[in-house]
């Protein structure tokens, strides 16, 4: 059953290999290399987020698109990303992760800048397949490269540091990209967009291509010695849960503009900021949790979080309900994916962490690439964008059982 075998599904056998780097409990955290690895993942999601409630206005207005075109507009880029995770996997494991992160960035801002040649629904759906080819490889990048410099004992704290960075950008991003449209149209919010994924590539540079042991079996090793993963065991059920979790962005940064325009309830942008202010700060102040309570405590919390937060958000439809339910999401937003991500490296050797991260992030591009239609068919079928609140509710919910099914699968998950 899949929960109780931690091992992936190969298609050639492997020797196991040694991971560490010296003693574990002399082994900082906060090194530049991880410093500098937060500054180019703020950029990145700034960049990939902010362009998140530009494709929902652009769609509503110069396309004259509803909810249904809106949710394929966001979720569609997910597709191409979920179809080029194992390859993205393998190159990270054999050419190193700063190719993925300074790479993949520098790609996809090139792509993000093609938005603006977009002027009708068929090539803005290309150019976010195009985007969704691309961008995964720094998510990829950089989520394996946390697990590679933190202390084994310490990675759930490394993963609240560094999802500080990410949920940060994603969090602002939003009203980066509602303050760039204000000021010089859809064009100047693409264009944001590619200049934010620009900065993180540069950054990117200055990062290591591997964190391994003199000894270890790096990745640049004989290739007949290599797995060719499809999906890491280890990493399916954390994904599933997380894909669940997370399901509430599509309608929290898509939905919610157009709901917000429709009820005339004001500019979008500083309910997006207290969002990213409380996840920022619970993220700092909570870092050790995963840590302490372990991942099912941890990772209940932030799914009770979501569905809470969304359904207030649904059912109190003002500027001071969506306030209130902003802040709600913020404690999932700021703890499921530490929790679960510590779960899914658990005992994956250092050459084959990227391919698991690939498994393990595939979800979160599956949950924007169904999320988005998804939550766009439920709005559209009822007649009102609120509904796409009520479904992203119930879909979050329906993590927490899924979770516990996973534990009771897998005792040895904490």
């Amino acid at each position: 059953m899949i929960g109780e075998d931690r091992r992936p599904l190969v298609f050639a056998v492997r020797r196991e290999t040694p991971t560490s780097i010296g003693d574990p409990l002399e082994r900082s955290l906060l090194t530049p290399h991880f410093l500098i690895l937060c500054v180019s993942a703020l950029f990145s999601a700034l960049g990939f987020s902010s362009v998140i409630p530009t494709v929902a206005r652009f769609v509503a207005t110069d396309l004259n698109g509803g909810d249904l075109e809106i949710g394929v507009a966001l979720g569609v880029f997910s597709f191409s990303a979920i179809l080029a995770r194992p390859w993205i996997g393998r190159l990270g494991d054999r050419r190193g992760r700063r190719l993925l992160i300074a790479g993949g960035s520098f790609v996809t801002a090139g792509v993000l800048a093609c938005h603006i040649f977009a002027d009708s629904y068929g090539l803005l759906l290309l150019a976010r397949l195009a985007m969704g080819a691309v961008q995964g490889a720094f998510f990829v990048g950089t989520v394996t490269l946390t697990t590679d410099l933190a202390p084994d004992h310490r990675r759930g704290e490394a993963a609240s540091y560094f999802s500080v960075a990410i949920y940060g950008g994603m969090a602002f991003g939003p009203w980066l990209g509602e303050w760039a449209v204000g000021r010089w149209g859809f064009d100047g919010g693409w264009l944001v967009g590619a200049a934010c994924m620009a900065i993180a590539a540069v950054v990117a540079c200055w990062l290591p291509d591997f964190v391994s042991s003199p000894d270890s079996d790096v990745p640049n090793s004989d290739d007949s010695d290599r797995r060719r993963v499809l999906l890491y065991r280890s990493a399916i059920w954390p994904g599933v849960v997380m894909a669940l979790g997370i399901m509430i962005f599509p309608a929290l940064h898509g939905f919610m503009p157009k709901l917000m325009d429709e009820r005339a309830l004001g500019d979008a942008g500083p309910i997006y900021a207290l969002y990213g202010l409380l996840v920022l700060g619970l993220r700092l102040v909570c870092s050790r949790l995963p840590d302490a309570l372990g991942t099912t405590k941890t990772a209940s919390l932030a799914l009770l979080g979501s569905t809470i937060g969304m359904l207030v958000m649904g059912s109190f439809v003002s500027r001071s309900g969506m306030f209130v339910g902003a802040a709600i999401l913020a404690i999932g937003g700021s703890l499921l994916y530490p929790a679960l991500m510590v779960a899914a490296v658990e005992g994956v050797p250092a050459n084959e962490r990227a391919q698991a991260m690939s498994t393990f992030t595939m979800f979160f591009e599956l949950s924007g690439g169904v999320g988005g239609p998804v939550l766009g068919l439920v709005a559209w079928t009822a007649g009102t964008t609120v509904a796409a609140f009520f479904g992203a509710s119930v879909i979050a919910a329906l993590g927490i059982p899924v979770l516990w099914t996973w534990k009771r699968r897998n005792p040895s998950i904490t």
